[in-house]
Protein backbone atom coordinates (compact mmCIF):
# COMPACT_ATOMS: atom_id res chain seq x y z
CA UNK A 1 0.00 0.00 0.00
CA UNK A 2 1.59 3.89 -0.76
CA UNK A 3 1.47 6.12 1.94
CA UNK A 4 0.39 9.07 -0.34
CA UNK A 5 -1.88 9.27 -3.67
CA UNK A 6 -0.79 12.21 -6.20
CA UNK A 7 -3.28 12.88 -8.54
CA UNK A 8 -1.97 16.13 -10.97
CA UNK A 9 -4.53 18.32 -12.51
CA UNK A 10 -1.47 21.04 -14.17
CA UNK A 11 -1.17 23.98 -12.22
CA UNK A 12 -2.65 21.89 -8.81
CA UNK A 13 -1.84 18.63 -7.71
CA UNK A 14 -3.98 17.14 -5.18
CA UNK A 15 -1.94 15.14 -2.38
CA UNK A 16 -4.23 12.48 -0.58
CA UNK A 17 -2.96 11.04 2.80
CA UNK A 18 -3.78 7.19 2.47
CA UNK A 19 -1.92 6.03 5.73
CA UNK A 20 -2.17 6.97 9.08
CA UNK A 21 1.82 7.25 9.06
CA UNK A 22 1.28 10.00 5.92
CA UNK A 23 -1.57 12.17 7.87
CA UNK A 24 1.53 12.27 10.81
CA UNK A 25 3.90 12.96 7.99
CA UNK A 26 1.50 15.97 6.69
CA UNK A 27 0.90 17.30 10.39
CA UNK A 28 4.85 17.66 11.26
CA UNK A 29 6.05 18.72 7.92
CA UNK A 30 3.10 20.63 6.32
CA UNK A 31 1.08 21.71 9.21
CA UNK A 32 -2.77 21.15 9.68
CA UNK A 33 -4.11 24.88 8.06
CA UNK A 34 -3.80 23.48 4.19
CA UNK A 35 -6.37 23.89 1.29
CA UNK A 36 -7.69 20.48 0.61
CA UNK A 37 -10.22 19.07 -1.27
CA UNK A 38 -12.07 16.10 -0.87
CA UNK A 39 -9.61 14.92 1.76
CA UNK A 40 -6.17 15.82 -0.46
CA UNK A 41 -4.27 18.71 0.13
CA UNK A 42 -4.29 21.04 -2.82
CA UNK A 43 -0.48 21.64 -3.49
CA UNK A 44 0.92 24.44 -6.14
CA UNK A 45 3.05 22.96 -8.81
CA UNK A 46 5.56 24.82 -7.51
CA UNK A 47 5.88 23.34 -4.09
CA UNK A 48 5.56 19.22 -5.29
CA UNK A 49 9.40 18.55 -6.13
CA UNK A 50 10.33 19.98 -2.87
CA UNK A 51 7.53 17.68 -0.93
CA UNK A 52 8.05 14.60 -2.55
CA UNK A 53 11.82 14.54 -1.80
CA UNK A 54 10.61 14.98 1.81
CA UNK A 55 8.66 12.10 1.46
CA UNK A 56 11.47 10.52 -0.31
CA UNK A 57 14.07 11.50 2.65
CA UNK A 58 11.60 10.15 5.34
CA UNK A 59 10.71 6.64 2.83
CA UNK A 60 7.66 7.25 2.39
CA UNK A 61 5.75 6.50 -0.99
CA UNK A 62 3.38 7.86 -3.49
CA UNK A 63 1.78 6.89 -6.69
CA UNK A 64 -0.94 8.37 -8.90
CA UNK A 65 -4.29 6.76 -8.35
CA UNK A 66 -5.31 3.88 -10.09
CA UNK A 67 -8.30 4.82 -12.44
CA UNK A 68 -11.74 3.13 -11.68
CA UNK A 69 -14.13 1.74 -13.85
CA UNK A 70 -17.99 2.00 -13.29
Amino acid sequence: MRDFSLDDHGTIVLLRPETHQARVWVLENLGDNLPSIAGAIAIERRYVDSILTGLRRDALTWAAPTPTLH
